[in-house]
């Protein structure tokens, strides 16, 4: 049980630092934008006709990923546990 909880907080770590850097990522290119007016101007037909605002994704691709995340997070701490058994056996 102990594991599948560390694994499970493994997944939660991963993620967060995820979202946490694509949001961080998104907000500095939101504050360095800079507009160039000019040559907007001469596109202006362009511009009105194509407008797009962010990604719209399935709720379970986050799931899927967090059940994996979850596995490769056990599956690397019984790795490790088995490896430090064999040092001290040793």
């Amino acid at each position: 049980m102990r594991l599948f909880f560390q694994a499970v907080i493994f997944s939660i770590v991963i993620h967060v630092i995820y979202i946490g850097g694509s949001l961080v990522h998104g907000l500095s290119q939101t504050w360095n934008f800079v507009p160039d007016i000019e040559n907007a101007y001469e596109n202006v037909t362009v511009l009105q006709n194509e407008v797009s605002f962010g990604y719209v994704g399935s709720p379970m691709y986050l799931v899927f990923t967090f059940i994996v995340m979850a596995l490769i997070g056990a599956a690397a701490i019984q790795l490790l546990k088995r490896i430090r058994l064999a040092k001290t056996s040793v």
